[in-house]
């Protein structure tokens, strides 16, 4: 990390780096802890796998946020040139302001502040990049998945039903909305982490994630439960900042299942069939689910 620590001196400014730990490695990605007489940083450091123009998206993602006054982002750091990241070795690097805070619990409490910042987020419509979650050719691939599974035909169905997300309104998303990708800052306010895939993109979509992928769970005996009181408390929060008609909450349903069946591949062949049974219950309890977006129940 020496030559890093040289990067962020030359690039930066920063004096008497000191690489503190090492937050989080995951993919292509790792996030270290920067510490220097300037303060305290993160650091993102991507492999040169990643292609450029997914830094430049990240990246702007985040000035953007930070120019709206929102502060529902870290701040992005750019350097003495006025870049927002450096090519260093084959990898890409960026600095963030680390923001001190806690991690966001799994109550009532923290998630209807989460689901009040996610409809502020929500409120930003003039970001023009597009998110990572490229809605329309998701949809189209999922045909192309679970021809030996036995409930591939209901699985067809299930898409063919869903609707056209880009014909209702467009904002900034973050696309993984919930309390592993938050946290609360030392002054109160929810902070936003992780923006890789963030852009424009579908809010409704975006507001539906948590609803099964987050709050319909397995139980250790093998049940599944809807979990009602955080999944009101979020959408409560939601709601007090956003207004959603009634057809636009039932777009937040099938927005949720559109992220669920995004995902069904993504815990390799043991993980289909659970997440299909998430998946099925989540069908079957449709108004359950939808009344806890209404607040209802």
């Amino acid at each position: 990390m020496e030559a890093v620590k040289l990067t962020l001196q030359d690039q930066w400014g920063l004096r008497d780096v000191r690489i503190a730990g090492k937050i989080e490695s995951k993919g292509s990605r790792s996030i270290y802890i920067v510490e220097c007489c300037e303060g305290k940083f993160a650091l993102k450091q991507f492999a040169p796998s990643l292609p450029e123009a997914s830094i430049r998206q990240y990246t702007h993602a985040l000035l953007h946020m930070q120019g709206r006054g929102l502060k529902l982002s870290p701040s992005i750091c750019t350097t003495m040139g006025a870049e927002l990241y450096v090519r260093h070795d084959d990898t890409f690097l960026y600095l963030m302001e680390f923001v001190e805070g806690e991690p966001l619990r799994e109550t009532p409490e923290d998630e209807y502040d989460l689901g009040q910042a996610s409809a502020l987020l929500h409120t930003i419509a003039d970001y023009t990049h597009e998110s990572g979650l490229n809605v329309k050719e998701r949809i189209a691939g999922m045909y192309d998945r679970f021809h030996d599974y036995p409930f591939k035909r209901e699985y067809d169905r299930i898409v063919d039903d869903l609707p056209d997300f880009e014909a209702y309104r467009q904002s900034f998303i973050h696309t993984d909305i919930g309390p592993h990708n938050a946290m609360r800052a030392d002054d109160g306010r929810i902070v936003f982490l992780d923006f890789d895939d963030a852009g424009s993109g579908s809010p409704l979509i975006d507001a539906g994630y948590p609803l099964i992928c987050q709050f319909v769970r397995f139980q250790e005996d093998g049940s599944i439960r809807f979990d009602s009181a955080n999944a009101k408390a979020f959408y409560a929060g939601y709601l007090s900042q956003m207004t959603l008609s009634g057809r636009e909450k039932e777009i937040v349903f099938d927005g949720a299942v559109f992220m669920q069946l995004m995902y069904m591949p993504c815990y390799g062949d043991e993980g289909v069939l659970p997440m299909w049974k998430l998946l099925q219950y989540a069908l079957e309890h449709k108004e359950e689910l939808l009344a806890s977006i209404s607040g209802q129940g």
